[in-house]
């Protein structure tokens, strides 16, 4: 019978089988394939075509970086054990975060649906509803994070960015992206000042930086007239600070701190460059406990950028598509990439631009005692990619499918020891970030449903971690650590 496959998924399968010194064409012959599987349509690929594929995969794994096979980076008892939450979904699960007050101890699980709404979900079992705001945007709610003191941020497909309190009150909402607002992060100076950075599609990243005094003091008297949504302290988030406009479309955010200045800095990806590039947030005015939010003014800089494949070629070129910060080492990242057929998982130490950086030419100034010469040129770009290339202490292949249309999502364990990725099969796979090697299978959703978004944290108490899992089989499971 001829085969009804597309030649992309068959190469996908020829590639997950791992016949690297296997022809193509034995592959077919193995599988019980006729030689023209594959070739449905006129312009689709042609065996040619899948064979020259193979030789770049082949390619690429020489840029690879991979630890012994011995798994030190994955600790366990590690999340194993799947449980739905008692939580009626209704659609599709498109993002689960966590909030507390800064404690684990306080930790609860949120939970954002295309039908526009977002649930509080308590991290006990049976992890029963705490509540839920049934239109919390006038569309589905793409991104969530928190703010210490329980305050929710919230970004949608129509650009709203909105800030919720702890029990759900609607505080304060804006829309400054044209359309898909699809990521949001904070962040404390040093002096405990919120920022807050949210990424669209429409090319720009935003950064707030919200009055938390008028937040945190607001007594909501008087205030019973106003609908649901309606904000309780109108202008609370305030116009952005700046505004980043890129070439291409962002990714990907976090908000870290420079580790001898305490400088807060956003690093920031975006589509189609393999490239991190660093913005330095620093205050132009004073920023005192003691003065207003109000009253202090921010500069936002670029001050560099890091090449997450320095020695790279066309063949292995990818996106940084989510980046996540271990929960022990703030200067070391995560990184899931949208690179077909599989996901390619990169762990990197961050580095912090130290010289003069103009974003013009996207180059380092050189010190002015130093004669510029074509050699010196070449030398400092060479010690600039080797530099770059020490700091990825891991780059492989995680045989996680990916399309296209993936969303790939990482998250780190909450001890630092391994990261969970995300797959459009249905699975999630536990990966050891020291030797770069799959440990862990966890198999619950829908066979072939995309697993959409990942948390990591602890159950009530703080002493068990959990795994928090959504996908577009419209279900939400909570994997914990298996403790018979």
């Amino acid at each position: 019978m001829p085969s009804t496959d597309s030649a992309a998924v068959i190469v996908a399968r020829f590639l997950k089988a791992n016949h690297y010194n296997e022809t193509f064409e034995a592959f077919i012959a193995e599988a019980g394939l006729p030689q023209n599987a594959g070739i449905t349509n006129q312009g689709d690929w042609t065996i040619e075509k899948i064979l020259e594929e193979k030789k770049q995969f082949d390619s690429s794994l020489a840029f690879e970086k991979k630890g012994d096979d011995k798994n030190r980076g994955w600790s366990l008892p590690a999340p194993s054990k799947a449980v739905e939450p008692q939580v009626p979904i209704q659609s599709n699960v498109l993002c689960v975060s966590g909030c507390g007050q800064g404690d684990k101890e306080d930790e609860v699980i949120l939970i954002t649906t295309a039908d526009r709404s977002w649930a509080r979900v308590s991290p006990a079992v049976p992890f029963s509803l705490l509540g839920s705001i049934p239109n919390a945007h006038g569309s589905p709610v793409l991104a969530i994070s928190s703010l210490p003191g329980g305050y929710i941020l919230s970004t949608s497909m129509s650009g709203q960015l909105a800030l919720h309190g702890s029990q759900g009150r609607l505080l304060d909402k804006c829309r400054d992206h044209l359309k898909y607002a699809v990521h949001v992060v904070s962040g404390l100076t040093r002096h405990g000042r919120w920022i807050v950075a949210t990424a669209g599609w429409d090319q720009k990243v935003h950064i707030y930086a919200p009055e938390s005094e008028l937040a945190a003091n607001f007594e909501p008297h008087g205030q019973s007239h106003l609908r649901d949504d309606e904000p309780y302290i109108p202008g609370l988030l305030r116009d952005p600070i700046h505004t980043i406009t890129v070439p291409t479309n962002p990714e990907s955010m976090v908000l870290v701190q420079h580790p001898d200045t305490m400088d807060l800095y956003l690093v920031v990806s975006r589509r189609d460059s393999t490239f991190l590039y660093y913005y330095r947030i620093t205050p132009t005015a004073a920023e005192s406990s003691s003065s207003r939010s109000s009253e202090v003014t921010y500069s936002v800089q670029e001050t560099g950028k890091q090449n997450l494949a320095p020695h790279s070629n066309a063949w292995v070129a990818f996106t940084p598509s989510c980046l996540a910060v271990c929960p022990t080492d703030p200067q070391l990242l995560a990184v899931a990439t949208s690179h077909l057929p599989h996901m390619k998982l990169i762990v990197v130490r961050l580095l912090f631009p130290t010289a003069t950086y103009d974003p013009n030419t996207n180059t380092a100034a050189v010190a002015d005692s130093q004669a510029v010469t074509p050699a010196s040129q070449a030398r400092a770009a060479l010690a600039l990619q080797d530099r770059e290339d020490s700091a990825i202490k891991l780059h492989v292949s995680t045989m996680a499918p990916q399309t296209p249309y993936s969303t790939p999502q990482v998250v780190w364990r909450p001890g630092g020891h391994g990261v969970f990725i995300n797959a459009d099969d249905g699975v999630i796979r536990g990966v050891d970030t020291e030797s770069g090697k799959v440990v862990a299978i966890l198999k619950a959703h829908e066979v072939g449903s995309k697993v959409r978004t990942l948390y990591a944290g602890w159950e009530a108490g703080g002493q068990k971690e959990i795994l928090v899992s959504g996908g577009f089989d419209k279900k939400v499971f909570v994997w914990r650590v298996d403790s018979e």
